[in-house]
């Protein structure tokens, strides 16, 4: 009895790693900030900078208030546009390699969501801190 629990165990433990390695691809979110009032443009430019820095994106300057940013990991690759206002900025998907994009479902790897979200996360820290000086 005890040997066929722990072989009935086994296997649902099994399957259960399969199933959820079957969900590589997840929605693709769009990612889009406020930037406080009292932030200079030139502040919301190091922001960007820093963020991408500090996560190791490579950053180019496209000029119109507007940057390319490109994420390289382990054969992956993703590249986005950080484009801004006065009011807000936005992080949206240009292309990828080996991240299993879908346009028709919108799915995409899921560590895509992981990578620019931690990209925005710290360009919100970086305006914040902008503004609180």
């Amino acid at each position: 009895m005890k040997k066929s629990f722990l072989t009935t165990l086994c296997v649902g433990i099994f399957m259960m790693l399969s199933v959820t390695s079957c969900f590589s691809t997840t929605n693709m979110l769009q990612y889009s900030g406020m930037i406080p009032s009292d932030v200079t443009t030139a502040e919301v430019q190091q922001s960007i900078k820093d963020a991408a820095a500090k996560r190791d994106w490579i950053l180019k300057d496209l000029g119109n208030n507007s940057y390319e940013a490109t994420y390289i990991a382990r054969g992956h690759s993703i590249k986005v546009n950080i484009s801004y206002t006065r009011s807000n900025y936005e992080i949206s998907y240009v292309s990828s390699t080996n991240m299993e994009y879908n346009p028709t479902e919108g799915t995409i790897h899921r560590n895509y969501n992981r990578w620019v979200n931690n990209l925005k996360h710290d360009i919100d820290i970086g305006l914040l801190q902008a503004s609180a000086r």
